[in-house]
């Protein structure tokens, strides 16, 4: 390229100097017959020619140039000059042949750049292009691990929507604060079950003292016959102990199970064709235990529907009571007040016909064997409903007429309906 520069430069310079000889020899020839120099191109001006052109006068001499003469053709040569190089001397700062050939030295700078970059600085240079290449492989990777998050932020607002979908009664600033207190939540379970975890290695490594410290007091042999009777003592008492904190630990989830798998026996009975879950009994760090809801697959149903969140809550009752019937002689009834009030009208029949096979007084205060009379304006016996149930019917209601404002005068009459 430098060898390429310099012959192009050496003809850029042999062609300025043809055109400059050009233009002296036009000089020479436009020269005035008697050799003297011509005025300066811009005298006189171009409108002062043009009007003596068009006047046929010359306006420096006072001649007169007619049509076609030689001093009219002058002017008008003239003039056609200082036109031409008027229009050159616009278009000179921008005429590429006034200026140089190679505005910039780009060329000498590679050359003192490569002289710059050689030696010790080669080999920087070589490794500048595993270290591009690994640049570039670590950007496409993260552009890859990019995508496949953008693909999950989209899936995930897919599943949100269907989720807003779904619920139509719940609002989103509501399932966005329940998504936080389960995220809070799980935070906490975490950090529990890590406490958790230390505590029960700190009362390990404390029950191993604890044995080694037993173990030494046991192998010492008493001097004297009452610390000897002391010591067995001690060691009844706290074989007793063990028993009895092993039997407490053993009985209470043998209870919990067996309350489950009663509870569960109920909870079937009582959504006959219809979706119930399984109850699972939760036992707690406190000794007590909490009630949840489960489906077949593991997952937690937080939010049942009331029909089913009072199922749940009576067979656990239902299970409770049959295991206090076992334990002892004398019973007691239950008491339901309105218990059906969530349920659809199938299932009131259900819990009415389950609640007759138990063996034990029940007692359930409720609206529902009622409805309107359109007729009479009062209410009546749903005659179709009581006769759907196999259970003893009563109906309670107040004697009439009676004093609105005198509590002394309500009665109540229980009749026996079936």
């Amino acid at each position: 390229m430098s060898k390429q520069k310099r012959k192009q430069n050496e003809e850029y310079i042999e062609r300025r100097g043809k055109e400059k000889g050009k233009q002296e020899a036009i000089k020479e020839l436009t020269a005035l017959s008697n050799g003297s120099a011509q005025l300066p191109w811009y005298m006189p001006d171009d409108q002062t020619m043009q009007e003596m052109i068009d006047d046929h006068i010359c306006k420096v001499c006072n001649r007169v140039a007619e049509e076609g003469s030689e001093a009219h053709n002058f002017m008008k040569e003239k003039l056609s000059q200082y036109l031409k190089l008027q229009e050159e001397k616009q278009k000179k700062s921008e005429d590429e042949a006034e200026k140089p050939l190679f505005k910039f030295s780009y060329i000498e700078e590679l050359h003192n750049m490569s002289i710059s970059l050689g030696g010790s600085n080669a080999k920087d240079i070589t490794n500048l292009i595993v270290d591009i290449k690994d640049r570039l492989e670590f950007i496409a990777s993260r552009k890859a691990d990019l995508a496949k998050i953008e693909e999950q932020i989209q899936e995930a607002e897919e599943e949100k929507r269907r989720l807003l979908i779904q619920s139509d009664d719940i609002s989103k600033e509501i399932l966005e604060k329940n998504f936080k207190d389960l995220r809070g939540f799980f935070e906490e379970k975490s950090r529990a079950e890590k406490k958790i975890a230390t505590l029960k290695l700190t009362l390990e490594q404390y029950l191993e003292e604890k044995k080694k410290i037993d173990e030494e007091y046991i192998a010492l042999t008493p001097n004297k016959g009452m610390v000897n009777l002391y010591s067995r003592v001690h060691i009844t008492f706290q074989k007793i102990l063990n028993a009895f904190e092993g039997a407490k630990k053993s009985n209470l989830r043998k209870f919990l199970s067996d309350l489950e798998e009663r509870a569960n026996d109920y909870l079937q009975q009582l959504n006959v064709d219809d979706f119930h879950g399984i109850i699972r009994i939760i036992e707690t760090h406190n000794e007590s235990a909490r009630v949840q809801l489960y489906s077949s697959n593991g997952a937690v149903i937080n939010d049942p529907n009331g029909a089913l969140k009072t199922t749940m809550y009576m067979s656990v009752l239902f299970a409770i009571s049959d295991l206090t019937t076992l334990k002892r002689e004398i019973d007691y009834p239950l008491i339901f007040d309105a218990p059906t009030s969530s349920f659809e009208t199938f299932k009131e029949n259900e819990f009415y016909n389950v609640i007759d096979k138990i063996n034990k007084q029940c007692i359930i205060v409720t609206k529902d064997l009622l409805e309107q009379d359109d007729e009479t304006g009062t209410r009546k016996l749903n005659e179709e409903k009581i006769q759907n149930l196999t259970c003893s019917v009563y109906r309670i209601e107040k004697e009439r007429p009676f004093d609105a404002n005198d509590l002394s005068t309500i009665c109540t009459k229980t009749t026996h309906i079936k």
